[in-house]
């Protein structure tokens, strides 16, 4: 059984391998994990043609990794960029899979758990985009070759909109459980270095940069309001995972060229699923 999930994007898929459960379901570990070297010794002979998605190879199991080739050897036929091997998500997606082999449910939320977006920020993951593919198998070598015949797997194995991916590999005994989670991450930055990103755009514009003390972080926390005695002419709240982007209708509103200073803040994102990374406040004058 193979599933998969996509955040904000499309709605995920599941559909069924049919397995016997007799003599070759009861097979041993060990012939498994036989079975899987060989594989994995394929799929490395592959993927160090590309350097750069050979870096995060020895810190992942044969299985992880021969999943991982695999899923770069996709991306490379359809001339996409190849993915990073990201620790964050891997972590995220090993946390699932132990759950999964430890309740033998395969869901993309288990009973008490938090959903994807939230596991991926717990486990240290900053992204704009997140998808996920799960499945469980009796043989490693079932689950690609599944999400490859699955419309929904398949286009998160092969969305352009993602740059780096985790997986976790895991035996819960009769049956394997696989996590993949794909993402697009965002890089971290300080309030501060947010603020200063934003006020180019704003200065490149022409404008004025002001500073106001706290009152725009303030402001930014506060959805709708301002935090302040010198109220602006305009007010812009926004939360964007593309800091280097102004919204639409920013730009408009500058276009109009009504105003000469503008004052920038940035606050913490929200909490909750899908939320953005950065959150921003733009005051006009």
């Amino acid at each position: 059984m193979v599933a998969g999930c996509i955040l904000q994007l499309n709605q995920g898929v599941a559909i069924r391998i049919t397995m016997s459960r007799g003599a070759k379901r009861r097979s041993s570990l060990q012939m498994r994990k036989n079975s899987l070297g060989h594989g994995a010794a394929l799929a490395f002979a592959f993927v160090c043609f590309f350097p750069h998605a050979c870096l995060a190879q020895e810190r992942i199991s044969d299985t992880e990794k021969m999943l991982f080739d695999s899923v770069n050897r996709e991306r490379a036929a359809k001339e996409l960029p190849l993915l990073k091997w990201d620790e964050g998500l891997a972590r995220a997606a090993r946390k699932h899979a132990e759950l999964m082999a430890e309740q033998y449910l395969v869901l993309h939320r288990l009973p008490g758990e938090a959903d994807l977006a939230t596991r991926a920020r717990e486990a240290g993951v900053s992204f704009s985009h997140i998808t996920e593919n799960i499945g469980m198998a009796a043989y490693a070598d079932r689950f690609h070759d599944g999400w490859m015949h699955s419309p929904g797997h398949r286009a998160n194995i092969l969305d352009a909109a993602i740059d780096s991916i985790g997986i976790a590999v895991v035996d819960g005994g009769e049956e394997l459980f696989a996590v993949e989670d794909f993402a697009r991450v965002v890089t971290l930055l300080s309030i501060e270095e947010q603020e200063k990103r934003i006020g180019k755009l704003f200065a490149a514009r022409g404008l004025r940069l002001i500073k106001i003390g706290d009152d725009a972080r303030k402001s930014c926390e506060l959805d709708r309001e301002y935090a302040g005695s010198s109220k602006p002419r305009y007010i812009a709240q926004y939360e964007t995972p593309n800091i280097s982007q102004l919204p639409e209708s920013l730009e408009k509103e500058l276009q109009s060229g009504r105003y000469k200073t503008a004052a920038v803040g940035a606050c913490p994102p929200r909490k909750s699923s899908g939320a953005a990374p950065f959150r921003i406040i733009v005051m006009l004058y």
